[in-house]
């Protein structure tokens, strides 16, 4: 089985990284050490246990030290990591045989840290196959919750007053399942008719999106990146509840218009495309790397109405002060509605970070009212779920700046809650976001 172990093999060593060197998973599974692995079935195995082990870590952690009788520090991050990955594919991945899963583990452990170890995680991981997850569970409901679901405790006590059990327990549900791959078409292209009809007949299934207009879902999209529907700009990778945001903003030909914080370049191409690509947008990032980004998803969907820019968000004025029919601002959050897609973001954020975010986000939706011209529309939106970084910064913004004022949109009343619209993970295919649509007075 040389594959399995080049994937497995593979799979630990970004694994390392994320642990020691604080590496993102998205970005390691988007590199090159998973994208020159000849087999397809690789990398897709790659995906799955990267993926699989950051969403499941605290439950996986649990397993082995109940089943390690030794201190739990005595094990090397490295033999942790190799029986984090046995677990996994044990207790989660029926397609992978278990035996397959305990040799491969073994001969991994062996090559890493010497026959000991490999007989090491051949005993826990046997023990498994014989005895399975214990079941033993804390009673408290947070604690249960955070054990069961593999997440921070803070987080499971916080989204439990936040929202009640039930609904924090959906979304932990829905943020640790595998999604199929959304794709927006671009409709300066192709309708999504079109593009579903295109894509079948290359043997893609898709299926139509039908709370946000223009995605799909591609169950499977493997070879569809390199195919020349991608490369010719007939669609693009976009969650939809990404696309509230540039909906909400309703941006028309011939507008000026802003997206601050704008790569990688979702919205503002999806701005682009709202308005027949007739106008003026502006889109600026602060990051150099990333606005780079934007320029190249702009060229391959053949948008030629974006203009990025280098500038921070918190400052960037010039002589534009006022001067936008509508502005974009997606701030930077925790993130907490798009852990499906980025797991091992749960693992980074702390109890704080949302209050010390929200000071920033607001400096930066200040910042951005000036940038609104009377009359002008401005949507503020984040991939957050929580309080202090959606419906707290609206209402505390609103209650300082009485020259705007919030706006409606019954596409999106499902979703309302007091200061704009929230779309839960488990109501939108596992990601979630917020928005707020405001509205500046005219004549102040």
């Amino acid at each position: 089985m040389p594959e399995k172990t080049n994937a497995r093999k593979t799979a630990f060593r970004l694994l390392l990284r994320i642990e020691k060197g604080g590496a993102f998973s998205d970005r390691l599974l988007a590199g090159p050490q998973v994208a020159d692995l000849k087999d397809p079935r690789d990398r897709t195995l790659v995906h799955e246990l990267v993926a699989g082990v950051e969403r499941w870590k605290l439950r996986l952690d649990r397993v082995i030290d109940m089943y390690y009788t030794k201190r739990a520090n005595s094990l090397s991050p490295e033999i942790r990591m190799i029986l984090r990955l046995g677990f996994f594919q044990l207790m989660f991945l029926d397609a992978v045989p278990a035996r397959a899963a305990v040799y491969e583990s073994v001969q991994l452990a062996s090559e890493i840290q010497g026959k000991g170890a490999g007989s090491l995680v051949n005993a826990l991981l046997r023990r498994f196959t014989r005895e399975g997850e214990p079941n033993e569970w804390p009673s408290e409901p947070a604690e249960r919750l955070s054990m069961e679901m593999s997440f921070p405790l803070w987080l499971a006590r916080r989204w439990i007053q936040n929202f009640g059990l039930e609904t924090a327990q959906a979304v932990m549900q829905a943020s640790n399942r595998k999604h199929p791959v959304f794709i927006r078409s671009n409709r300066l292209k192709i309708t999504q008719g079109e593009l579903s009809s295109l894509l079948s007949d290359k043997g893609y299934d898709t299926s139509k999106i039908e709370e946000i207009p223009g995605y799909l879902s591609v169950s499977e999209s493997q070879g569809l990146f390199d195919s020349s529907i991608f490369r010719e700009g007939y669609c693009t990778v976009q969650d939809p509840a990404a696309g509230m945001a540039s909906i909400l903003l309703d941006p028309q030909p011939g507008e000026n218009v802003l997206d601050l914080c704008s790569a990688p370049g979702g919205k503002t191409t999806h701005i682009a495309e709202l308005m027949d690509d007739k106008g003026q947008i502006t889109a600026l990032d602060i990051n150099p790397g990333r606005l780079r980004l934007v320029e190249e998803i702009s060229g391959r969907l053949g948008v030629t109405s974006v203009t990025a820019i280098l500038g921070n968000a918190s400052e960037f004025d010039g002589d534009k002060i006022g001067q936008f029919d509508r502005v974009l601002l997606d701030v930077p959050c925790t993130g907490t509605g798009v852990l499906a897609k980025r797991p091992d973001k749960k693992w980074r954020i702390g109890e704080e970070d949302s209050g010390r975010l929200a000071e920033l986000q607001m400096v930066m939706l200040e910042n951005a009212a000036r940038l609104t011209k009377p009359g002008g529309t401005l949507v503020y939106s984040t991939c957050s779920l929580e309080p202090e970084e959606d419906g707290d910064i609206i209402g505390r913004f609103l209650e300082k700046n009485r020259n705007f004022s919030q706006e409606k949109d019954s596409r999106f009343e499902k979703y309302a809650i007091d200061k704009g619209y929230l779309i839960f993970p488990h109501l939108m295919y596992g990601t979630g976001s917020f928005a707020a649509k405001m509205k500046r007075d005219l004549h102040v």
